[in-house]
């Protein structure tokens, strides 16, 4: 997963799963990755989820989101 591309950033959950199923229903594979545990917290004194996407989905994924304003 080292080449992934962080897509979509937040730490909204309900966001995270929305903007992830409009991806998913466009053919895009989604990495989901919950960064919101307590250690993370502790330790960078931030949490969020986090949305990767495969490098040549990148530019179809950055347009969906602002398509659907996400």
């Amino acid at each position: 997963m080292s080449n992934w591309e962080i897509i979509y950033k937040t730490n909204n959950p309900n966001d995270s799963e929305i903007v992830k199923s409009v991806l998913k229903d466009n053919g895009i594979e989604v990495v989901f990755v919950n960064k919101m545990d307590s250690m993370n917290l502790h330790l960078t004194n931030s949490a969020f989820i986090e949305l990767h996407v495969k490098p040549n989905d990148l530019v179809k994924a950055r347009h969906l989101i602002t398509k659907y304003s996400l």
